[in-house]
């Protein structure tokens, strides 16, 4: 077992520099698909490549008889934790949809109903056939990757539990159980819970047409009217509608019909502006900072948010720009629209305009 081992090892420690890199690409490609599908993450992406001590404790733990380092198929770990439950199988599809599926498995399913636990869902992937003809990942061929999918709630558990190491029912001392049981449901409740105030949500946005012109604004409908009013090229995913509606509200733009009349009216002139925002993304002494590639294919340059904001600006002129930088720019790393003396223009911070 010993020679079997020092194998391993050695093997482990030549194939770490592509492992490393897989890893990392394999990441990007996941964060790629949760943001361009619109997928609220509850914590950033995780990943990582196994250590050996790890996989010595692991081969030790399990008497794992392995071949290959190739064998084992959490060398690559990466870690999506979504904020609710319905984005779980929306994840789970565009992973089966998008990679090569090896094996999954739904933890939950060895529990039964009187039992709590570990939660989460595990996938075993191969970038597909066609990758590797691009010459950075043809590498890759061969390696695998277990890609952890869960909510924040059950990952709160998973975490908890690991520290106490309360894994199983029988490990936990008779006194705590009660406790720990407790918890358990309480998690899952957050989950349930939240899955109801979306469905509340989306029902409320589902009757938004009943709703009178003079209703104040809140995040939901402020995002329905403006889905309305501006085009949908420009929409981002996601937009601060909170703050927006701070900005609306300072300057008196509280109801529906206050915002419509705002949109309306400087409609021609935003539009204006964001074509010209557009055409000199990035350029050489451009006020116009850059832009991300799908935004130039998109031929816009604000978004929702942004635009509003501009109407604000073209409207309200100078008492725009002084609340912009109290507001704004004592914010690091804010991008603001404002209107300079004679001449109209954006403010250089450092975040590209599109997240205004």
């Amino acid at each position: 077992m010993s020679d079997e081992k020092d194998d391993l090892e050695a093997e482990y420690h030549i194939i770490l520099p592509v492992a490393e890199k897989f890893c990392k690409a394999l990441a990007e490609q996941c964060e790629e698909l949760i943001q361009t599908n619109g997928i609220p993450l509850g914590v950033p992406i995780e990943h990582r490549v196994k250590s050996w001590k790890s996989i010595s404790d692991k081969i030790e733990r399990k008497s794992l008889q392995l071949k290959s380092i190739h064998d084992l198929p959490d060398l690559v770990g990466i870690r999506l934790i979504v904020l609710f439950l319905r984005d779980l199988e929306r994840v789970r599809s565009l992973l089966t949809k998008t990679f090569k599926l090896l094996d999954q498995e739904d933890t939950q399913a060895r529990l039964d109903v009187s039992q709590f636990g570990y939660q989460s869902y595990h996938y075993q992937i191969q970038i597909p056939d066609s990758w590797l003809s691009v010459p950075s990942l043809a590498p890759f061929k061969g390696y695998r990757a277990e890609i952890q999918l869960r909510t924040v709630a059950q990952h709160i558990w998973a975490a908890a539990s690991h520290v106490l190491q309360y894994k199983q029912e029988e490990g936990i001392p008779q006194p705590v159980r009660r406790s720990i049981h407790r918890v358990s449901a309480l998690l899952e409740t957050v989950d349930l819970e939240f899955e109801r105030a979306l469905e509340d949500r989306d029902q409320y946005r589902n009757q938004t047409a009943k709703i009178e012109l003079n209703t104040h604004l809140n995040v939901d409908l402020l995002e329905k009217v403006l889905d309305s009013l501006l085009p949908v090229a420009n929409k981002d995913a996601p937009e601060p509608y909170a703050e927006l509606l701070e900005d609306l509200t300072y300057f008196g733009i509280s109801t529906i019909k206050d915002l419509q009349v705002l949109i309306d009216s400087q409609l021609p002139t935003v539009l204006k502006k964001d074509a010209e925002g557009a055409a000199k993304a990035g350029q050489k002494g451009s006020v116009f900072r850059e832009i991300s590639p799908e935004r130039k294919v998109r031929g816009v340059y604000f978004t929702h948010a942004g635009l509003t904001r501009v109407a604000l600006s073209e409207k309200f002129q100078e008492k725009w720009n002084e609340y912009a930088e109290k507001r704004f720019l004592r914010h690091a790393g804010r991008e603001v629209v404002v209107v300079e003396r004679g001449k109209k223009g954006t403010a250089q911070q450092k975040d590209p305009p599109d997240k205004q």
